[in-house]
């Protein structure tokens, strides 16, 4: 492992080399995807969420070229290439890494997005989505509202009802 030119290599670090599974095979793969990683706790951060080159791979196929911290916050929030293709299909394509990081903590799923874009919210503004989401306007309560006569309410009004316990 000397030769592969990793930083603050010791003892302790080789132990985690081998129980999470970095070996030179895992660090060449990396590597051959255009990662320049050398510090060798975030080979084990790698190993330990699951970011794989075939996930780099994926990234930069479509466009991407994440750093080390984001790869690993996309793998702990679950915004993996196959997720992000499910959101191009309800026309979200090449959003930043950051705002789809924040679409997984937030709750913001191609599925909310079908049931919004099903009641006339026709391709909201991203953090519009995401600003739906930290208030609980829901299809649910966009349909409730509805039903009590409060029709054509723009997205910015839902939220402000919302904040302001109009329920």
């Amino acid at each position: 492992m000397k030769s592969e030119n990793l930083s603050d290599l010791d003892a302790e670090k080789l132990i985690a080399f081998r129980i999470f599974g970095v070996d030179k095979a895992f660090i060449d793969a990396l590597r051959a995807e255009g990662l320049k990683i050398s510090d060798a706790n975030k080979l084990v951060a790698f190993r330990i969420h699951g970011v794989s080159a075939q996930m780099v791979r994926s990234l930069h196929q479509a466009g991407y070229s994440p750093d080390e911290d984001t790869l690993v916050a996309m793998r702990i929030h679950g915004a993996t290439p196959e997720w992000m293709q499910e959101l191009k299909k309800q026309g979200y394509d090449h959003l930043e890494l950051q705002k789809l990081i924040a679409f997984r903590i937030h709750g913001v799923s191609p599925e909310f997005i079908q049931k919004l874009q099903g009641l006339g919210y026709s391709h909201p503004d991203p953090d519009e989505l995401i600003k739906m989401r930290i208030h609980n306007v829901t299809p649910e309560y966009i349909a409730d509202m509805r039903s009590r006569g409060m029709k054509d309410l723009s997205i910015d009004k839902l939220v402000s009802m919302r904040i302001h316990g109009i329920d």
